[in-house]
């Protein structure tokens, strides 16, 4: 088989795979499928559209350009036309600055209600207010649902206020270290009967804490 015969037979294959992939009806959209989001979603994708022209990266990016979208991820099934889109909305954990942030400290605009407050974050900047995150949602569930505010002050010290059986408590907590022996200081010192009606706790210094 001489060289001309061959490019001609790989540039008709070539034109006919163009053809059914990008032309034919042998391969279009099936069906379109979202997951990671309970919101009404528009991909913007047609049913019967050319499989070919869906383009993964391009709808996957134009998703992430939406506030409250971490991650997209598109697939295209050239067996079925099935189209899947798969979302990871952003967790709302805290507000900064009057404004709604995840883990990362990226703010971006609820689209539904929190199912409990959002703790509230005072700090100068918003590194710190990541640092307040990454602290306050390694402490237990119960001290955790409790919070309303966290503030950070200029030397790394946290200061918690929380809702003590429907009573404002403020804890001094100092610095994330030494945290489970402040945690059980903590514990112990709100179960002294004594201690029922406190407003402070200071466990900054955890060997000698202070309760007023």
């Amino acid at each position: 088989m001489n060289r001309r015969l061959i490019v001609l037979i790989s540039a008709i294959v070539l034109a006919a795979a163009t053809y059914v992939l990008g032309y034919s009806s042998l391969f279009t959209v099936s069906s379109v499928e979202v997951v990671g989001s309970k919101n009404q979603i528009n991909p913007g994708i047609s049913i019967g559209q050319k499989l070919a022209r869906v383009e993964p990266r391009a709808i996957a990016a134009k998703f992430e350009t939406l506030d409250w979208v971490a991650s997209a991820n598109v697939s295209r099934n050239w067996i079925n036309g099935k189209v899947s889109i798969e979302l990871t909305e952003r967790t709302p954990v805290a507000v900064f600055n009057n404004q709604v942030i995840d883990s990362t400290g990226k703010s971006f605009a609820l689209r539904s209600e929190p199912s409990q407050p959002l703790v509230k974050i005072q700090a100068s900047d918003l590194e710190a207010a990541i640092s307040a995150v990454t602290f306050f949602t390694s402490l237990p569930e119960d001290l955790k649902s409790a919070l309303t505010v966290v503030k950070v002050r200029s030397t790394g010290a946290f200061v918690l206020e929380i809702n003590n059986a429907g009573k404002n408590l403020e804890i001094r907590w100092g610095t994330s270290s030494d945290n489970e022996l402040k945690l059980k200081v903590y514990k112990a010192l709100l179960a002294l009967p004594e201690n029922s009606a406190i407003k402070r706790v200071d466990v900054s210094a955890p060997h000698a804490p202070i309760v007023k």
